[in-house]
């Protein structure tokens, strides 16, 4: 045991307390995952629960069978209470009936990123000391079993879809290979009852799900959430944004996050709602098909998904000429004002003519993207840009976003649709149960049953983060306005110290300068012991579809403004060097600096147009597309000096 004390340790096997807190007016009986199924099977035992890719459907009782085979299988090869079982593949019934089946057990499952390399897959499997590990087939399977060998707790490797390729089995190996229904066979011996059993012995207060921060700095650390953080987390969603039996989602952001672990998994089965799983190429155009069949009520997704769907709509509008331009034009007038209307405090009303704009413009647009019956779209996983939220309203599709942490278990502030608790730009409220302040340095910081148990055999770093009183120190800058609503406005770690000793916050910076400049992705503010700060612009571009990473040709709606600044450039490299973007850049820059600049330290002297939009293959994003700052700017070395020449 390593206990730090009774609410807080640094070892899976530890049970911590639950921390009460009546006072809240949210304070629900601690509650299991593992129950939580158990309840589903009982009240909604034929509602439809899962809806795999080839659109077969499971209830929620057969969603129960499957996970109690895994259970059966993984008790028989010596999982139990505590013990890890890594996951790394793409959505799929597998991956979720995986997840069950430890929890029923109280085994603790252990994603991996599909983009991580060998390394970082074994730092995970050896750090959590995994005894097993499923695997989606084909090059993920190959990663792991080419690093079995330097995994000595490993004792099987489990493929869910060995059509896309099995590694070659090596007879007498000391980890054995199984294809899923092989595995599956390995628990007949075991009984259901005994599976049952385990899972009503459950405690809530210890370790259901471990999940690796993807980490802008450092070793990643693994949070350690227990299963009365899931179902605490799993009830004040449902009061906050209304859950009930009719809710659809569509699962596709990545099983081993957090965010997606808690919407799509922990979330459905405690509330009753039915998830659809999308197909591999989700985010590179077929999501739309699925939107489609699913017609969620209520969908969760990254930044860079609504980027993709507001360019594809602009490039639409691009092409709009004459009366049907102008059309579009009132039209987006007339949603922005009623979606305005939406914000707390504020009384909504739709606008003269907006019946009109609605059957002629909006109508066609949420049909057309999947979003005919949803009531609410949910924005998380990373920071997102203010004009994508704005573009959006102008269609009067609100979109919600969050303020959340693995460490909080998702969420700890939210916008919602009920009872207009929205306000644009905004993370929302507190969630239920859940408290934020601002501390020393203006972070945010929180405190409720949704804070982690602590970090994996980090004691120091649980401390550090998670005081004795149990507060969850996020190193985020914020503030909280007059009506109790969160905002981000920076990171700690990232504060610029000019040679003048002012602390310059780059983010609020960047923010503020991508707002004003549209066709930018990504401002970085540089400046750290220099007397002045400069900035390095990258222009949006066209996605690979292949590779999901950036490709140097202009996107769209930045080719439009090429054209319309008469520059002939159609690629980063190309407007690197054009002087027509360096003046339009400048504009912007010094209305940021004319206007929003809140003291000449925090002016913007120099810039520049980056021949390249920072990427995941050149380890300068997080898997959730959080900007690597110390990588960009190593990478970065000779451009920023000549800033400073």
């Amino acid at each position: 045991m390593n206990y730090i004390d009774k609410y807080r340790t640094s070892d899976i096997h530890d049970v911590v307390e639950i921390r009460r807190r009546p006072e809240t007016g949210f304070d629900p009986e601690p509650d299991t995952l593992a129950r939580s199924m158990l309840r589903a099977i009982e009240k909604w035992p034929n509602e439809p629960a899962l809806v795999s890719k080839e659109k077969k459907v499971y209830t929620f009782m057969e969603y129960y069978k499957q996970s109690v085979r895994f259970s059966k299988a993984a008790t028989k090869l010596g999982l139990s209470t505590a013990s890890t079982c890594g996951v790394i593949g793409f959505n799929s019934p597998e991956y979720f009936f995986t997840l069950y089946g430890c929890w029923l057990i109280g085994a603790v499952p252990v994603g991996i990123y599909t983009t991580n390399a060998p390394e970082a897959c074994h730092y995970n499997l050896f750090h959590s000391e995994a005894q097993m590990c499923v695997c989606q087939g084909g090059k993920q399977a190959e990663k792991i079993f080419s690093i079995r060998d330097q995994l000595p707790n490993l004792k099987a490797i489990v493929v869910y879809w060995p059509e896309e390729g099995m590694p070659a089995k090596v007879e007498n190996d000391r980890v054995a290979l199984y294809t899923w229904d092989e595995w599956l066979e390995t628990g007949n011996e075991i009984s259901d009852e005994t599976i049952v059993e385990k899972a009503k012995n459950v405690e809530p207060g210890s370790c259901a799900t471990l999940i690796y921060t993807s980490g802008t700095t450092g070793d990643p650390k693994g949070a350690m959430i227990s299963h009365d953080s899931c179902t605490f987390q799993c009830e004040g969603i449902r009061i906050r944004i209304g859950l009930d039996h009719h809710d659809r989602y569509t699962s596709f952001l990545p099983l081993n996050h957090i965010a997606a672990q808690y919407v799509d998994a922990m979330v459905p089965v405690f509330n009753n709602v039915c998830v659809y799983i999308c197909d591999t190429n989700a985010l590179k155009g077929t999501l739309v098909n699925t939107l489609q069949d699913a017609q969620p009520t209520v969908s969760v997704a990254v930044p860079r998904l609504y980027e993709k769907m507001q360019a594809k709509i602009q490039s639409t509008i691009d092409q709009a000429t004459g009366f049907k331009r102008k059309l579009i034009d009132w039209a987006m007038r007339v949603g922005y004002a009623s979606c305005m209307s939406r914000q707390f405090g504020q009384t909504h009303y739709r606008p003269w003519g907006y019946w009109l704009a609605d059957r002629l413009v909006f109508q066609s647009i949420r049909d057309k993207l999947g979003f005919g019956q949803c009531r609410g779209l949910v924005v998380s996983a990373a920071p997102v840009n203010i004009e994508t939220l704005r573009f959006f309203a102008k269609f009067d599709i609100p979109i919600y976003d969050l303020l959340g942490q693995s460490e909080g278990c998702a969420p700890f502030a939210t916008n919602s649709y009920v009872e207009q608790l929205w306000k644009l730009g905004s993370g929302g409220k507190p969630m239920p149960g859940v408290t934020v302040r601002i501390g020393d340095m203006d972070e945010l910081q929180y405190c409720g049953r949704n804070v982690m148990m602590g970090y994996l055999k980090m004691p120091e770093q649980t401390k550090e983060t998670l005081d004795e009183d149990g507060w969850i120190h996020t190193g985020d800058q914020g503030r909280i306005d007059e009506d109790g609503f969160v905002y981000l406005t920076g990171r700690i770690k990232e504060l610029i110290v000019t040679s003048g000793g002012e602390n310059v916050p780059p983010v609020a910076i960047e923010n503020k300068l991508t707002e004003l400049l549209p066709e930018v992705s990504n401002a970085i503010v540089v400046g750290d012991r220099k007397n002045y700060l400069a900035c390095m612009f990258c222009l949006k571009t066209e996605t690979d579809p292949a590779t999901g990473e950036p490709t140097s040709v202009l996107a769209p709606d930045v080719l439009a403004k090429s054209k319309e600044l008469g520059s002939e450039a159609t690629t980063c490299e190309q407007a690197a060097k054009d002087e027509a973007w360096h003046t339009y850049l400048g504009t912007g820059v010094e209305k940021y600096n004319k206007e929003f600049a809140v003291s000449n330290a925090q002016t913007i002297r120099k810039w520049i147009v980056l021949d390249r939009d920072i990427s995941l293959e050149r380890g300068e994003l997080t898997a959730t597309m959080k900007m690597k700052r110390n990588v960009v700017l190593r990478h970065c070395e000779k451009e920023i000096s000549e800033m400073y020449m």
